[in-house]
């Protein structure tokens, strides 16, 4: 069986980008009833795993930017290449949190009984760097800080959800073998003693030279974005756990065909022969216009059908 999720940020409508603009007093409540029917559409459109769509959260680090001890607002910087930018974090002293950024910042009160929860969070590497570190001595020692950080926050909910996906674009672009192993080392501590499936997801980069490196980082399942790693650059592998494929451009709004999605799950699946498959989003959906979101989802929704009856 094929699961189907999304990932990450997604757009705002229109009348939400107004709204923020104008610093709209009924904004709270316009992003809880927006949330409601965002996570109706990820129901309606069969995604195994709904998860809060942050539409409130202007950037993936701003809800720890806005709340962790040791922070200070750095300026808005842009986010990789892409056309959009985040408040840097400035690391000015020890790292601190009281446990209760994700449970404060998650739309948990809005899920069904019914509902297998999602959650986004960055790896501790993409933390740190996409931060300015003026207090930590090493580059060790400040993924070490976020990954204390990041296990009691994710400590204090998880309980309440069924998937935790670390969105790695920072950590996906390293191919140095020693900064590898650190990190691995900081995420077995993280992830120690959760007992929740764990998802780390390489956004952004080709992995096609690291991936056997990544098998060996403690999570059930591995992320490859396959709008930039081609499936003709990887070896013939046996994946050592489950594999989630990056193949709904997030970037592009382009409408994918389910054909030819089809045809490249069965490519995938005959190069790798993972333990388990599923179809993601290749990024954050923040990228492109919400009708254009929307669509994709449908798309999603037409792959799994279709890869059912062919008994894909």
């Amino acid at each position: 069986m094929i699961n189907y999720w999304s990932a990450g940020i997604y757009p705002r409508n229109e009348k939400l980008i107004e709204s923020t603009r104008s610093y709209d007093k009924t904004l709270e409540k316009q992003f809880k009833k927006e949330k409601s029917r965002l996570l109706k559409i990820q129901s309606n459109n069969k995604l195994d795993y709904i998860s809060d769509p942050l539409i409130d959260w202007d950037d993936n680090l701003r809800p720890f930017t806005d709340n962790l001890r040791g922070i200070e607002k750095g300026p808005l910087t842009r986010y990789y290449e892409n056309n959009t930018f985040y408040r840097q974090p400035i690391i000015k002293s020890k790292l601190g949190t009281t446990g209760n950024i994700l449970k404060n910042n998650v739309c948990f009160d809005l899920f069904t009984s019914k509902s297998k929860v999602k959650i986004d969070i960055l790896d501790p590497f993409t933390f740190y760097d996409l931060s300015a570190n003026e207090f930590y001595k090493s580059e060790e020692e400040a993924v070490n800080a976020f990954a204390e950080i990041i296990k009691k926050e994710l400590n204090s909910i998880k309980r309440n959800v069924q998937l935790i996906q670390f969105n790695s674009p920072s950590l996906a672009r390293i191919e140095d073998i020693d900064r590898l192993n650190m990190v691995k080392k900081a995420m077995e501590k993280i992830v120690k003693g959760l007992d929740t499936k764990t998802c780390l997801n390489l956004w952004g980069s080709d992995i096609s030279n690291t991936l056997e490196k990544f098998q060996e980082f403690p999570v059930d399942i591995i992320g490859i974005d396959f709008t930039s790693s081609n499936v003709d650059k990887f070896d013939k592998i046996e994946m050592k756990k489950g594999l989630a494929c990056g193949l709904i451009d997030a970037k592009n709004t382009k409408m994918e065909k389910s054909s030819v999605i089809i045809r490249e799950l069965k490519n995938i699946k005959k190069t790798f022969s993972p333990e388990s498959l599923a179809v993601i989003t290749s990024w954050d959906f923040e990228f492109i216009p919400e009708p254009f979101a929307d669509k994709k989802l449908q798309i999603m929704k037409q792959i799994k059908e279709k890869s059912k009856m062919m008994k894909l």
